[in-house]
């Protein structure tokens, strides 16, 4: 029996390694050093220069190679124009890679002329017809790896002019309403057009891509507002939140199953419960980190919270410094896992620890105030801070929330909750002299708040408290004890009358009292 030999035409050769097109730069598996589509091309063209790539020595068609033809169809939008295409737009914008042998056109009808006869007169065929959708070229992302603008060029020209133009007008906005010094509007407009330069039209910025700018010395926190008040579609926030961080660092230690079971505990206090209110983050941090050494001690012996008994907790508490707070945080733990039944028992049920007694107030060092008074004397912010605590017995928060509205300079009064306290000298010309120093450092603040910083001068937020703490480092005296020892003064000077001091200084009748039996002990009341 006689078998024929496939002719070579027919045989279908191996595919070969991956690896790129020397024309076109196609990616594929080949196993020739040119795709099919350059071979075919190669043997119809002869050999030339690109006059838009500058290549030689490569097949060309009307002194333009392939890859050049096919970049400019795209621009042009995908159309089959052989004549009237600007071949030179490829040199300015680039060339889109694409994979080997994968540039084929769509399929065309293959019925026969005689059946395409047939079915024009059928009345069934011709009855219902939808047109087809006109197709479209459209860029899908192959991958999204994280971006890093850092070292992006901010004179390379925009991908994106509208965006870049949209962009640099809010952020003249935002200068002249926040008053931004020139350094900032600087530095601003410079991370915009990096940023700009680095995405195509259409394709929204991640809020991780504008932190790659700090490398830059961008001010990230300033770009972002621009993008807030743009508008929503142009930032997506991708950045973990910074309280879900701290927490997962925090329990890294701990077994598996009990992370698991502290999850849970912590979307309860961040409010997933519909019947508990969310707790404030101030809150989440302290519970947080007063639990940590009773978790990493119950870890060394457990894997689970459901084997902690009653004893464990007790033997923990005993020595802790701050033992009523700590049961606090034991009893919301364990009665949270037992609302949701992660445990089978509550070993904090019915654990009642004693609230230990509150210091007796006490009046500062007379060389401590003097030598507040004269670190203040060089410093204006410290001296009107002095004023505030030392004078009129406001609290930290009550200090950074100070706006100008609530002064009134005039009249010497200073509103406070509503209610209108009198301004002494002393307070009067510590205000008037901060206020000058307000106005020659920031001139174009649009913050309201009285006391400001470097960063909260062009926004409007308040002072942070580890800035005020920081203003009396290497001080003997802290803003809580200034406003302590205002309080005794004024319980000295009134003869210690509890109502008085809570009149004035907004306290509590037992806070009130407090004060007043620190300065005269025999008003101490008895119990029978």
């Amino acid at each position: 029996m006689r078998t024929t030999e496939p002719s070579p035409a027919r045989r279908h050769a191996p595919p070969g390694a991956a690896r790129g097109c020397e024309q076109c730069f196609a990616w594929g598996p080949t196993s020739h050093r040119l795709c099919t589509a350059c071979r075919g091309f190669a043997a119809a063209h002869p050999l030339g220069g690109c006059l838009t790539c500058r290549r030689a020595d490569i097949p060309v068609r009307n002194e333009v190679c392939r890859l050049c033809r096919k970049q400019a169809r795209l621009v042009a939008g995908g159309h089959n124009t052989r004549t009237g295409t600007d071949y030179s737009i490829a040199a300015t914008t680039g060339h889109q890679l694409f994979f080997a042998d994968m540039l084929r056109a769509l399929p065309r009808n293959r019925k026969r002329p005689a059946q395409l006869a047939k079915d024009k007169t059928s009345p069934s065929l011709r009855a219902v017809s939808t047109p087809a959708p006109a197709a479209r070229w459209a860029q899908e992302l192959l991958c999204d790896p994280p971006r890093d603008c850092g070292r992006a060029d901010a004179l390379a020209r925009a991908r994106d002019p509208r965006l870049l133009e949209l962009l640099l007008h809010h952020s003249a906005i935002l200068a002249e309403r926040d008053g931004w010094p020139p350094r900032t509007q600087r530095d601003v407009r410079r991370g915009l057009r990096m940023l700009a330069g680095c995405h195509e039209p259409g394709e929204p910025i991640k809020a991780s891509t504008v932190q790659s700018l700090r490398a830059a010395k961008i001010p990230v926190l300033r770009v972002t507002e621009v993008f807030t008040i743009a508008g929503d579609g142009f930032l997506i926030e991708d950045l973990p939140d910074s309280l879900t961080v701290w927490i997962t660092h925090q329990l890294a230690d701990l077994p598996p199953q009990m992370r698991h079971e502290l999850q849970a505990w912590i979307a309860v206090l961040r409010g997933d419960n519909p019947r508990r209110l969310a707790r404030q983050r101030a809150t989440i941090v302290a519970r947080v980190h007063a639990l940590r050494p009773f978790l990493l001690d119950q870890a060394a012996r457990y894997d689970t919270l459901r084997q902690v008994t009653r004893r464990d907790v007790l033997n923990w508490l005993d020595g802790r410094t701050h033992r009523s707070n700590d049961a606090c945080a034991v009893r919301d733990l364990f009665g949270t896992l037992k609302s949701q039944r992660l445990v089978f028992t509550n070993p904090s049920h019915r654990l009642h620890i004693a609230r230990p007694h509150l210091k007796t107030p006490t009046p500062l060092d007379p060389d401590a105030l003097r030598q507040l008074g004269h670190a203040a004397n060089h410093n204006p912010a410290l001296r009107v801070t002095l004023a505030l605590g030392g004078v009129q017995a406001l609290g930290p928060a009550q200090i950074r929330r100070v706006l100008l509205d609530d002064i009134d300079l005039p009249n010497r009064q200073i509103d406070l909750n509503g209610a209108a306290r009198t301004l002494d000298t002393f307070t009067t010309a510590a205000i008037t002299a901060y206020l000058a120093y307000r106005h020659d450092r920031w001139p174009h603040t649009s913050n309201h708040h009285l006391l400001l910083t470097r960063r909260s001068a062009h926004d409007h937020t308040p002072v942070s408290g580890s800035w005020l703490k920081d203003l009396f480092h290497g001080l003997p005296v802290t803003v809580g004890q200034l406003r302590i020892d205002r309080i005794l003064d004024e319980a000295r000077n009134t003869g210690a009358d509890p109502l008085h001091l809570t009149a004035m200084f907004g306290l509590t009748g037992q806070t009130g009292l407090r004060y007043a039996t620190a300065v005269h002990p025999e008003h101490i009341p008895t119990t029978n």
